[in-house]
């Protein structure tokens, strides 16, 4: 599903560059004379700490992890210097315009529904501009399950990851670890004669103890509302991360670190449009084995077609990092974009795109910059002294072999570099402090946007269900986290891919319904424009009440489409030849028959690929015919890729619509001529 990911971020990044450069930037998340309710300063702090949540600060090392390697990347064997600055470009294209996609698709749609339509704040009313009112059936229930069990999953993905960083920092400060020391020998949190089992069981008690004692705090938060609760959070927790981060811009480098930041912007610029398609398609063949059996029926096995010089990514990179976090985005993105959109009333489309997509993935390129940089060039002072492994940390410089380091202690490490101990414990629990109102924020703003979701749009749903929901997302943390140590990560990271993937489709739609929205709202489109009289999900097509009749008619259209298919045909493209139509739809699924029977025969196996490339030119003929039944009948909604899909996923309802539509047109025209 690589290409997928891939490719679908750059069509949605798309339509927001030509919504952010038409005249649709105008339009008013919500009336035309509504005033913003927080200022600029507020609104950003909410929507950045609420968007990046704790993750921003377990991926501090991730440029240093780049240019080491980590995993086997394809820019492996680049000179140190380019590799230096193509990692820190990479980290910004995860952390950049590509991450902040969903949330400001998303959030931009339920802004317009909710604010400026009226609608309640939930996800099935962004497919009110496709589907209408069918929203309020069962279409409805389902999109909003999903965006529950998403926003959970994704929330808690977060959280995982913060709560292994928040008690790593508890650990250290118990300890006084400095630069690899311990100063107190005998730490609350330190073990004696436990076995590694043992030890990674009381860990992982620890975690899950800490996950109860935040998501306390942000049953607290939740309960007291945005104003009170949520506003204040994030402002502190934008407020703290950005002391630290400049602490470390001004206390490393600070020449070099801008110069860095400087180069990578004009580097990610320039290879944006390159990365933003890369799918390492080569690399995921993976490597170039060749084996020749010495059985009674001899084969050569050349593996998948991997690169032969050797010189290729690993096959697991792409999936372990950039799939991942595109997952990630996407599974955040119907709790962050409502979150966004709850609080961007008033806002222009323009403003909400631009402070949604542009200026959080500036800030992200700051911030991500300055750690990139400066933990590289003390990964390159560390390496040059010739510290390895054993000891890690310089006894004459700031210097350390972050590599070396567990991902949980690096940014704890790093910003203790440069003074002494004392500096390092006050900037360790500063950083401690920020990650846990991160923490507290994302969770508090999960379980509000899942709230308001539960309660079908209700804007102050009740406290009970404000508790459950918090108490939700931690048990579901606390779930995760109980597979332990490495299994637990994977675990967590497992559920942003498993959890992404539906919503990606979800967001395809959310994309057409925004630019459906944005031309009816500019007057480009007609928001009453006649719809097809019955949907596709329909059993009875004819709406003559009997069942029996639909039903019997979808299984005819499903086993043997010529018979009604033929007659559409007929209908919409004429005939040269009595019943031609009829002839090449038997001849079209007659052909996908031979070749799946010869499959299956085991004959020629390969056959059943051929088929599938017959059918889906089938389809494509199908979805031209659905066209021109939607002209005829004058249908002003849908297009050919929607008529496609449709005829592709669901041709046993749409071959007994489009046979009723017309039937039903020829009726209204008040003759029989060309009837179906």
């Amino acid at each position: 599903w690589t290409w997928l990911y891939i490719g679908s971020q750059n069509i949605w990044i798309g339509v927001l560059i030509y919504i952010l450069c038409s005249k649709y930037r105008h339009i008013k998340l919500g009336k035309d004379d509504e005033k913003p309710k927080y200022s600029f300063g507020t609104w950003f702090a909410m929507l950045f700490t609420c968007g990046v949540a704790t993750g921003l600060w377990y991926y501090t090392a991730e440029s240093m992890w780049h240019y080491k390697n980590y995993g086997s990347p394809r820019w492996a064997n680049m000179p140190d210097n380019e590799r230096a600055i193509h990692s820190m470009m990479v980290t910004w294209f995860h952390w950049g315009l590509h991450g902040w996609i969903p949330y400001t698709l998303v959030g931009a749609l339920v802004g317009i529904m909710s604010y400026r339509r009226d609608m309640p704040m939930t996800m099935r009313f962004c497919f009110y501009p496709l589907i209408g009112d069918r929203v309020y059936g069962w279409i409805g229930d389902v999109v909003d399950i999903l965006s529950i069990v998403v926003t959970l999953f994704g929330v808690c993905t977060s959280l995982g990851l913060g709560v292994r960083q928040i008690y790593k920092g508890l650990v250290r400060l118990d300890a006084g670890t400095y630069r690899g020391t311990n100063s107190n020998a005998d730490p609350m949190l330190g073990f004696t004669t436990e076995t590694e089992d043992e030890i990674a069981d009381i860990e992982t008690n620890r975690q899950i103890i800490i996950i109860w004692c935040i998501t306390a705090i942000a049953t607290v938060s939740v309960v007291s509302g945005i104003d009170r609760g949520i506003k204040r959070l994030g402002q502190l927790a934008f407020f703290l991360s950005a002391i630290v981060v400049l602490s470390q811009l001004f206390m490393g480098d600070t020449a070099f670190i801008l110069n860095a930041i400087t180069e990578t912007i004009g580097y990610y610029i320039w290879y944006l449009p390159k990365i933003s398609f890369i799918t390492d398609a080569f690399p995921l063949l993976g490597p170039a084995t060749a084996v020749l059996s010495t059985d009674d029926e001899p084969s050569w096995s050349g593996g998948r077609g991997g690169a032969p010089d050797g010189i290729s990514a690993s096959d697991s990179w792409m999936d372990g990092w950039t799939i991942f976090y595109w997952g990630w985005w996407i599974s955040w993105g119907p709790f962050v974009g409502t979150f966004m959109a709850k609080i961007s009333r008033g806002r222009t489309l323009g403003q909400f795109i631009t402070c949604s997509l542009i200026v959080p993935s500036l800030y992200s390129f700051f911030f991500m910059g300055v750690w990139g940089a400066e933990g590289i060039r003390l990964q390159n002072m560390a390496e040059t002294e010739g510290i390895t492994c054993a000891d890690t940390y310089s006894k004459v410089s700031p210097a350390i072999n972050l590599y070396c380091l567990g991902t949980e202690d690096i940014v704890f490490d790093q910003i203790s570099a440069y003074g002494g101990k004392t500096l390092g414990d006050v900037l360790t629990v500063t950083i401690l402090f920020s990650i846990v109102i991160y923490f507290v924020t994302s969770s508090d703003s999960g379980s509000l946007v899942i709230d308001i979701m539960a309660a079908n749009g209700l804007p102050e749903p009740p406290i009970v269900q404000r508790i459950f929901w918090a108490c939700s997302e931690g048990a579901t943390a606390s779930v995760l986290l109980s597979f332990g140590g490495e299994v637990g990560l994977k675990a967590l990271r497992s559920v942003s891919l498993i959890c992404g993937l539906p919503y990606t489709f979800c967001l395809f739609w959310f994309c057409q319904s925004l630019l459906y929205v944005c031309y009816e709202e500019a007057g480009d489109l007609d928001k009453d424009r006649p719809d097809m009289r019955s949907f596709i999900t329909n059993i009875d097509h004819t709406k003559s009440g009997s069942y029996v009749s639909g039903l019997i008619k979808i299984a005819t259209a499903l086993v043997f489409p010529p018979l009604q298919l033929g007659l559409v045909m007929a209908n919409v493209w004429k005939e040269t030849i009595p019943g031609q139509w009829f002839i090449i739809n038997i001849i079209w699924e007659g052909s996908m028959v031979l070749l799946c029977f010869i499959a299956i025969m085991d004959w020629e196996y390969q056959c059943v690929y051929i088929c599938g490339a017959v059918y889906i030119l089938f389809m494509a003929m199908m979805a031209t015919v659905r066209a021109d039944v939607r002209t005829k009948v004058g249908c002003e909604r849908g297009d050919w890729l929607t008529d496609f899909l449709v005829c592709c996923t669901m041709y046993p309802l749409a071959i007994p619509q489009m046979h009723a539509e017309l039937s039903a047109h020829s009726a209204a025209e008040g003759g029989t001529k060309n009837a179906v």
